[in-house]
């Protein structure tokens, strides 16, 4: 892959440095991979290839070598022996094509923005909708509204509530549900919700289920929607639908991208808002508590990846 895995590295304090890092994470990006790229999984099992032999498989495989090369790159480890620059961080970005299919792996590394909203949001008063519009779309980089299209919630800033995992199509459940064991040991606790969101089932069938439908479940949310100010049309009702927004933890500064797929809570709980258990995990909403900011993402032609934004 690169001349550091000649033979005549193999005894360079460097190539020990960078192979043993490899080797920590590959396990670990290989359940991620899993996870969020289900068709090529399932392209390489009908190729009889296993998630855990992809690495081997060449740089014509699944990528995953690469995006662990570049994970490697994130943490630290330059072939000088020096950090990396910031520009290299940020900017990586590595494109492969799958071998024999059309599902192409995209691997982009972006900068924490963390310590920049923390930091920002700590200066303004987290119910003034201008200032919190104008600072989260100068970091994040994406517009960011209190408003979009004439349409706003009842609430930008609130308590949000954890919820349990909503079935996709019917008969969806637990042993149904997840990619992989780890994500079941991790997220299983929350149970089902014993149905659908507000708006009916994501996909009708196990077998209609695509990827972006699973990462809409993932990080789905719940907004009073009922309490809305444009509420009562069906315009507004299917406007809310699928709605991409953007959830901040103003208390570390953590952003996590997520789609309206539920209306709630009652508004006697004292909660604005709901989080899948995967949105409460991302943003660390256990440790730091559970008041939140939730703005619209102006993002029509779906170029936003959902999940935590920054990482």
């Amino acid at each position: 892959m690169l001349n550091l895995f000649k033979k005549d590295k193999k005894n360079s304090k460097h190539f020990q440095t960078l192979s043993e890092q490899l080797e920590k994470r590959k396990s670990i990006v290989l359940e991620e991979f899993k996870g969020k790229h289900k068709e090529a999984i399932s392209w390489a099992k009908k190729k009889g290839i296993k998630p855990s032999e992809i690495a081997q498989k060449g740089a014509k495989g699944l990528a995953v070598t690469v995006a662990t090369s570049a994970m490697v790159l994130s943490a630290g480890v330059a072939p000088s022996g020096q950090l990396p620059s910031k520009e290299l961080e940020v900017k990586k970005e590595i494109n492969r094509q799958v071998a024999g299919s059309d599902v192409e792996v995209l691997i982009k590394a972006r900068k924490d923005v963390s310590p920049q909203v923390k930091k920002a949001l700590s200066r303004v008063n987290l119910y003034d909708e201008k200032k919190i519009e104008k600072q989260l779309s100068k970091i994040l980089k994406v517009p960011v509204k209190a408003q979009l299209d004439g349409i706003r919630l009842n609430a930008t800033y609130g308590i949000m509530g954890y919820e349990s995992h909503l079935a996709r199509f019917p008969g969806d459940n637990l042993s149904t549900h997840f990619q992989s064991e780890v994500e079941y040991k991790r997220f299983a606790k929350a149970s089902m919700a014993g149905g659908p969101g507000a708006w009916g089932y994501i996909a009708p069938s196990q077998k209609d289920l695509t990827s972006k439908d699973i990462e809409k479940e993932k990080y789905y949310l719940v907004a009073q929607t009922f309490l809305s100010p444009n509420w009562g049309t069906s315009q507004a009702k299917d406007w809310f639908r699928h709605r991409k927004m953007v959830v901040v933890n103003p208390q570390n500064g953590r952003v996590a991208i997520g789609v309206l797929e539920d209306a709630g809570p009652e508004k006697s709980t004292g909660r604005a808002f709901g989080g899948s258990p995967e949105i409460f995990e991302e943003l660390d909403l256990f440790n730091s508590g559970p008041r939140v900011l939730m703005y619209f993402v102006d993002d029509p032609k779906d170029n936003i990846s959902l999940g935590r934004y920054g990482i």
